[in-house]
């Protein structure tokens, strides 16, 4: 077995399990993954950064601004929207002409925090369409995920994956510990019903 997108390296669980033997790694890089994939569905987002863009459509907010799943950088950023309801996206708007993204001091935050919305600050000269059609108005292709792994997310999986890696009782793997939720109960996105 082989690591996938996890939120702590093996030799972190070594030292959190005070482990030295490489007898366990396939049930300890198994704990691993799986304590990820746990934090994913907990907080409703994912922590790594995609390896490469990505095309999302969204449907925006209103006529100003689009909530969009955690933008990680602006390398690669492309943003269009579609202005008659064609299910094409032939407008391409620029970042800071026809858009800023929000929170603006994203990158810059302790840890490093994505970027959420898209704000268009051109005053009235772009706008989100609101079609009745139902189709999506804009378009996103950016790297999604965080910018890097925050030190209280990768605590949370250790601490996840030892619980993991300890337990033989199969139920105990659909339960979050309670010391892990409150290091990510920052990170969890409002749900929707």
């Amino acid at each position: 077995m082989t690591l996938t997108n996890a939120y702590a390296a093996l030799d972190d669980l070594y030292a959190e399990l005070n482990i030295t033997s490489a007898q366990y790694d396939t049930k300890l890089e198994a704990a691993l993954n799986a304590a990820s994939r746990q934090i994913d569905g907990y907080t409703g987002r994912f922590f790594y950064q995609d390896s490469a863009v990505t095309v999302s459509t969204y449907y925006s907010d209103d006529y100003l601004e689009c909530s969009t799943d955690d933008i990680s950088t602006t390398t690669g950023l492309i943003v269009k929207i579609d202005n008659d309801d064609d299910g094409t996206f032939e407008t391409t708007l620029t970042l800071n002409t026809n858009y800023i993204l929000l929170p603006t001091n994203a990158a810059n935050s302790w840890p490093a925090m994505p970027y959420t919305t898209i704000r268009l600050v051109d005053y009235g000269q772009t706008v989100f369409p609101q079609w009745s059609s139902g189709r999506p108005n804009t378009q996103v292709t950016a790297k999604f995920g965080f910018p890097a792994i925050p030190d209280d997310v990768a605590k949370a999986c250790l601490i996840q994956a030892t619980m993991l890696f300890k337990s033989s009782d199969a139920a105990m793997r659909d339960t979050l510990n309670p010391m892990a939720a409150a290091l990510l109960e920052r990170y969890v996105r409002p749900r929707v019903a």
